[in-house]
């Protein structure tokens, strides 16, 4: 059996991503989805799927079901908020 390992599927467009992602999240839109996630991604993985909009958190879930992964997590807080809580936190706190 393979180790387990906790990935980020980012589905945003791109230019979102750009301006704002988590660090070592992977990019991958909802259409390319079904051809790329083989490179990316194992369905032993745990997958947490970014998104802005739960429809698109739950068509990424469904692509992702089909093709055997079970351990699938949403994340639709905005992104800017926890990435500065993450900075704060690293710098030693609130300034």
């Amino acid at each position: 059996m393979l180790p387990q390992t906790v990935k980020v599927l980012d589905v945003r467009d791109a230019v979102d991503y750009d301006n704002e992602h988590f660090p070592d999240s992977v990019n991958v839109s909802l259409g390319r989805l079904p051809f790329v996630w083989k490179t990316e991604f194992n369905p032993q993985d745990e997958i947490v799927i970014v998104a802005d909009h739960i429809i698109a958190i739950k068509r990424a879930a469904r692509i992702l079901q089909r093709r055997g992964f079970r351990k699938l997590y949403a994340v639709r807080t905005p992104i800017a908020v926890y990435l500065k809580g993450e900075e704060q936190r690293l710098n030693g706190g609130e300034r």
